[in-house]
């Protein structure tokens, strides 16, 4: 691991750590009993099930917090298996100021500049 994968690393984990106490207050604060219920159900298991937990029982669009916990997430998955770095469409090299501004980003430029121009034609 190369010392700026190494700095990314360390900086994911802090923001996962920060993210999954933010996401947890969040469920937490709602006045929805299934959600505050969800909230207990997260404490009782590791943290690193959570999303398949989440994914189960509510919309994660209702959660914006959870999108980003699934990039983290991804983003540190694909540095145990070796793939960090690398797009997740093209499969080329992702642009070190991409990975500088966000080391969770799963997109080279070409391919996230083609994501977008799709999004914004389907929500048209």
């Amino acid at each position: 691991m190369n010392e700026n994968t190494h700095n990314y690393e360390q900086s994911l984990q802090t923001e996962l750590a920060a993210l999954r106490n933010d996401f947890l207050g969040e469920l937490k604060s709602s006045p929805n009993e299934f959600t505050h219920n969800l909230a207990n159900t997260l404490e009782l298991n590791p943290p690193n099930k959570w999303l398949d937990i989440v994914m189960e029982k509510i919309n994660p669009e209702q959660f914006p917090l959870y999108d980003r916990l699934m990039k983290v997430e991804a983003a540190l998955c694909q540095m145990e298996i070796g793939q960090f770095g690398y797009c997740c469409d093209c499969e080329q090299t992702i642009e070190p100021e991409l990975l500088e501004q966000d080391p969770a980003t799963q997109r080279c430029l070409s391919c996230k500049t083609k994501a977008v121009k799709s999004a914004d034609m389907q929500q048209k």
